[in-house]
């Protein structure tokens, strides 16, 4: 089974932010997946989906970025 939780944040794309946080979450045992720019009528935000193989460390990576400030939605479970 795999996990995954999402990062958003707001317009417009910080790719120096998107590395930090991903160096974070890769340090604590998770890959970044996906992202995606979510653009509606010039509003939104920049989504990164993040992947894990244990819930266990998502959820520590998860609580990790939000005390940092960083908006976390999950985990949850991708399913098998």
């Amino acid at each position: 089974m795999s996990y995954m939780f999402e990062v958003y944040y707001r317009p417009p794309a910080d790719l120096a932010k998107e590395e930090s946080v991903t160096k974070r979450v890769v340090a604590l045992g998770g890959r970044l997946d996906y992202r995606e720019d979510i653009p509606v009528n010039g509003r939104g935000g920049i989504c990164l989906t993040f992947d894990f193989d244990s819930l266990d460390m998502a959820a520590k990576a998860a609580d990790v970025l939000r005390k940092s400030g960083e908006h976390v939605e999950g985990p949850v479970d991708y399913g098998p």
